[in-house]
Order: C-alpha cells, then structure tokens, then sequence
C-alpha cells in the first residue's frame, strides 16, 4: 500500500500548531482527516464566538436602543431609533500611557438591565420639574494585559447615551493619550448643521460662530474641527450630539477635522489653546469615569428641542441650600456704551431703568474697578441696594491664560484672592459674576471652572461665564450657575459686518442646537443699530428672543434710552416676561426657516417665533394645550416696516388657535393669561 502524508494546521488563540505525519494505512489517514476537519470546526466556532460578542440597552418604551459588538477584537456600537438605524457601526476605544482599549479587548461580563427612574428640579431651563425613565447597562470588557474598562450606557425616550469607566482603585497618575470615539452617520441624503470650533485668540474664543448647514461627511475648515452639539437629519430622523457631565478629571473634547464618510471624531484641545497653558492630555488617578457621549435622536424636532438629556445625565445637585439662587432680568450698558462700566451716572441710569421694568439686576461690566464720573462701587452697590436692584459683576478669569487686559484679572484664577473677592462682594450685597475669556477646553480649565463654581455657591454668589465652553449639565449639579456664552451672540452686531444679514437664520439655528444643551447668554432684544451694522431682524423678532432662547439671568442688551423710547404695551411686556420657565413645547419649525416655541410661567403661557428666511409667513398656529377659560392674549406682530410692532389684545379663539403674519426675518409675541 502507498504510504500516505498529512500535514496539519491547527490554530487555536493566534498560536497555530503544525503536525506532519507518514502513515501507511489509508484507513486511519481518512480518519484522522475527519478528526481534523472537526477539530478545525470547533476552533473555528470558538474564533467566530471571539471575534463578535454583543449586547443592547433598549429604552423603557422601546423607541431607542445602543447596540455594541466586538468585531476583530476591536468595539464597536450602532443606534437605533424607531427601527430605523441612525448611527452606524461606530468605534470605540480609550488609549492611556500604561494601557490601550482599542483592539485586543475581550468581554467579561455584561450586567443585568438597571432600571433608571428618578425625579429631580431645575433651578432655571426648560422645565422645572424633570422625570427620568431609562434603562442603563454595564459590561466589562478586558485587554490583552488583563486590564479592564467598562462601558455604561443608557436609553431613554429622548435617546441613548454611553461613557467609559475604569472602576480600579489606583494612586499612581496616568495619561490619556487619545480618546478614539466616534459617530458615523449615513451620507446618503441627509443635512448636518454644525458649528466650526474656531482658533482661540486673545480675543476670540472657540464656540463663537454659525450653525452652518452641509452635507453629511463634510470635513470643518481648519484644523480646529467642530464644536459640539452637532446636529443631523437622516432617515427623517433628527441626531443631535453633544457630551455631559464634565468633570475635573478630563478635558472638553470635540471633532476632528477630517469627517470623510460620516466618520466624525472626538479630538483633544490644541497645544496652543489659552496660551499655550495646560496639558493637552488629561491625567487622572483611578478610579475614572469619562463625560458622557449623549445621542439625542426622534423623528421629530420638537422632541429633540424639548430633551432633557444634558441634565438628566449630570451629577445631582451638590449638598447645600440654594434657595438663594433667584432667575431673573438684568439691564446691562455695555453692549451699546463700551466705556459706560467705568461712568458712575450712566450705571445709575441702567439700574434705575432695572428699577422701572422690575427686573432684578443690573450687569457692571469689564473696568468697573476704575470707575469715575460721580462715585465709586461700593457707593453704587449701595444705590442699586436703595433701589432694589441686584448687581452682577463682570470679572477676567486670566491668569496666564488670556492675554486680555480688561479688568479686574487675576483673581479668579488664584483660589486665595477668589475667596476673599467673593466674601468682599458679598457683604456688598453683590448678586453674581460674569468671569470672562477661558481660550481653552483642556483640564486645568475645566477645574477652574468648578472651582469658581464651588467656592461661588459658599459665598452664595450666582455666576455667568463668557468666553466660555459649552454647557454640559452643570446648571444641574451647580444651581448657581445661571447661564454660560458659547454662543455668537447680539455682541456681534458691534464689529461683524456678516452678521446683520445672517442674524435671522442665525438666530433660529441656535433654538436647535446651542440652546438644547444649555442655558444661553445671547444677550437678546436690541433694537437700536451700531452705525453700519444695522438690524435685519424687526423689532418684533427681537422682541420674541428672550423668549425663544433660554437663559437663567437674561440680560437685555439694548441702551437704557433706546428701551425708554418704546410704546408702553411694549415696555409692559418687557416686564413680564420671565427667564424661569416651568414648561417649554416646540409648537412649529426646523432649522434655517423658522422656530416658534411656547414657554409656560406660572399659569400665563408666552408663544413666540422668528422667521429665519426673507418670505413674508402667514401662519395659523394651534395651542390645544392652553386650558385658560377665556384666556387674553397681548399679541404683538411685526407692522409696516421692520422697527414697528403692532399691538392688539383680544380674548383666544374657541379653536384655540392664534392667525399670524410673520415678515421677513421677523417674529411675534402673544402673552396668554386669565
């Protein structure tokens, strides 16, 4: 008989063996190709049992669900919302000095669904009071060298959401050398509107520019990315992006540039971000857990703008009363009278106008250290006291920082002299701060702003940061934190010849991007001109933005002299509009055309739009939700020209609904009460 051959490979967790062997009886060489062939089943079952393992959280009604998978040893995850995939196959992974976790990964275990439901109240927002109901599931995954990482991730109604957490317990500092998140989206016939980061500057810090509207897969313009929230339509599903719950331990992060097939990144801050100043790449002892990746998705706008996700996510409120945190409106001189911060009797004029509207402050702004012209600040803390405004106070937070020379500086940043400011303040009767000019999202930034926050809320003292990075729960966890900037606000009309003739468009894209995430310190309502900068909008789109933006203090920006000039229904409204809101609704609009929001105050209901395109708008807009008996309804419309508004009152019709003419690039009030 011939003698027969076989030569065999097994292989069997990356090591492959090699057997060769001569045998002389063909009976037992069929047999033993038989034994190979089901050996080489088995490994390669328990290689494709390797290769993708997965799990899902789902939401408590089913309409959204995270799907992860590990696929080659590498993770990855996709998002569903009403059966409709919205967020394909994206990667994940986490890279530090002394591990990696972005192949080579294993799963552990994967924990039993932890159902969330809870109830907590805001301060200041869309809603005052806030129901949660989601499900939340963890699984541990491990590396080559046995190190281990777990991914938490929820969903709700509003979407989905996911972090990385490192549960160790460990003194020695590490490094995180890149976070390799990511989103993929689908290319095909769909819009995104995103915000380029934009090089910080001396004067020009990041989150300050136009929601701009581009295909999908697009890359930012520069190296500095896109800034979150990002916002997408896809499948007729509305994705808007954004990151929470921020904390000490890590930087602000954002997107990469370089977005070809809907692959958009999470990056790290710029080495040259404030000055050159911080580290670029967190460090941090373990245990650690990183903000949260939020997806806040549904097939219809409204649900996406009255989300709560932002701060469903953050941490609870911090322990402590805060009882003293009151939302209110404030005057403010600076954006018509730059210099106004240093006059004794112009600020006296704006707290006086405070006075006669019932607004509770009044902003001093940068140099008001060097005050002249009829008293100091402590003799105009004590005027605003006489007349029962509050004050608020505009502080640099540099530093090293910023090389910004507005005054006063150098305190905010040194915990000893912030201190002591703030228990001075205090005793002045002083109200909040206005700290100005961060330039930069890396870590030692995030713990100024914390710091700032902490030692504020001791000295019972609200604050409001400019120049500043994006909302990310905190109002939440810090009740006296009552708006943040990080918008492109009315200051524009000052030097940006672009923003005029954008301003409307602009103005409706932030109610679907920016001020979903957070308070917002626009800075609205001017109906004055800078020369050469003149308005677009009509007075009565103006009149409608504090309204449609959300801000816990709203500082209305406009000359105190300008405001005086105003018909009295307009200067009465002016008064009654809040900046606490118990309910907010979308009632009509989408991005780039126009937004019309309802805000409930108490029993009385405020419904105001704006008109982002130049076409005149005939609309009729139905309230079901209005349950006033006779309700009278304040309307006021946009008139023959742009810088008139028409006022009427009447009671609302039976069908409950409002008829309205919306001009180009204008707006409308109607205030509905008993």
């Amino acid at each position: 008989m011939l003698d027969s051959y076989l030569l065999i490979f097994l292989y069997s967790n990356h090591e492959i063996f090699l057997y060769f062997i001569m045998l002389k009886n063909q009976k037992i060489f069929l047999n033993i190709i038989f034994l190979v062939l089901i050996t080489i089943s088995i490994f390669s079952c328990k290689k494709i049992e390797k290769q993708v393992t997965k799990w899902q959280v789902f939401s408590p009604d089913s309409s959204n669900t995270i799907n992860f998978l590990l696929k080659n040893d590498s993770l990855f995850y996709n998002v569903v919302s009403n059966k409709d995939t919205v967020i394909l196959n994206s990667p994940l992974g986490l890279v530090l000095s002394d591990r990696s976790f972005d192949d080579s990964l294993r799963c552990v275990s994967v924990s039993s669904i932890n159902k969330i439901e809870t109830n907590y109240e805001l301060m200041h927002g869309k809603c005052s009071k806030v129901s949660v109901e989601a499900n939340e599931i963890s699984a541990v995954l491990e590396n080559s060298t046995k190190n281990k990482i777990t991914i938490i991730a929820r969903a709700s109604k509003d979407g989905v959401a996911f972090r990385y957490a490192i549960t160790e317990n460990d003194t020695v500092t590490k490094t995180f050398l890149s976070e390799n998140t990511t989103f993929k989206m689908d290319t095909t016939n769909g819009k995104a509107w995103l915000q380029n980061f934009g090089l910080t500057t001396d004067w020009g810090p990041a989150y300050e520019d136009y929601y701009n509207t581009q295909p999908i897969g697009q890359s930012a313009k520069d190296s500095s990315g896109f800034s979150f929230p990002m916002l997408f339509k896809s499948k007729n599903h509305w994705i808007l992006i954004t990151e929470t719950n921020l904390n000490e331990s890590y930087c602000g992060t954002r997107i990469a540039q370089n977005c070809a097939n809907g692959l958009y990144k999470v990056r790290y801050p710029a080495a040259g971000d404030g000055q050159k100043t911080g580290l670029v790449n967190p460090v941090s002892k373990m245990p650690w857990m990183s903000p949260w990746r939020v997806i806040i998705t549904s097939d219809t706008i409204a649900n996406v703008v009255q989300s709560t996700m932002v701060t469903d996510l953050a941490d609870p409120q911090m322990a402590g009363n805060f009882d003293w945190v009151k939302p209110g409106r404030s005057s403010w001189s600076w954006w018509g009278e730059h210099d106004s911060p240093k006059d004794f009797k112009r600020l006296k004029a704006y707290i006086d106008f405070a006075k006669s509207l019932g607004w509770e402050y009044s902003l001093i702004d940068a140099n008001w250290d060097l005050m002249v012209n009829g008293g100091d600040i402590k003799a105009l803390c004590d005027y605003a006291k006489s007349q029962g405004v509050g004050l608020l106070f505009w502080y640099n937070s540099g530093g090293p920082h910023n090389n910004v020379t507005e005054r006063p500086r150098d305190i905010m940043c040194d915990a000893t002299k912030r201190k002591e400011e703030f228990k001075k303040i205090a005793a002045w009767g002083v109200k909040g701060i206005k700290v100005d000019f961060f330039q930069s999202d890396k870590q030692n930034i995030i713990q100024l702003y914390t710091d700032i926050l902490k030692d504020a809320a001791a000295a019972q003292i609200m604050v409001n940061f400019h120049g500043c990075t994006l909302p990310r729960g905190w109002n939440r966890t810090y009740p006296n934190l009552v708006s943040m900037e990080a918008v492109y606000g009315a200051e524009q009309y000052g030097w940006s010849k672009t923003f005029p003739p954008k301003a409307a468009q602009h103005n409706v894209n932030l109610v679907f991007t920016r001020n979903i995430v957070g308070p917002m310190d626009y800075t609205p309502t001017t109906f004055s001109d800078y020369k050469g900068s003149e308005h677009i909008t009509s007075n009565t789109h103006e009149l409608a933005l504090p309204i449609v933006f959300e801000s816990g203090i709203t500082h209305w920006a406009d000359r105190e002299y300008e405001y005086r000039k105003m018909d009295k229904s307009i200067l009465n409204i002016m008064s009654k509009i809040p900046a606490k809101w118990d309910q907010t609704m979308l009632i009509n609009g989408e991005p780039d055309k126009q937004a019309i929001l309802a805000r409930r105050s108490g029993n009385d209901w405020f419904v105001a739009g704006i008109n982002g395109e130049t076409m005149v708008k005939d609309l009729t807009i139905k309230l079901p939700f209005i349950t006033i008996d006779s309700a009278k309804v304040s309307l006021f419309a946009d008139g023959k020209t742009s810088r008139i508004i028409d006022f009427s009152e009447f009671t609302l019709s039976q069908d409950k609904s409002l008829s309205i003419k919306m001009a180009s690039s204008g707006g409308f009030v109607a205030w509905i009460r008993k």
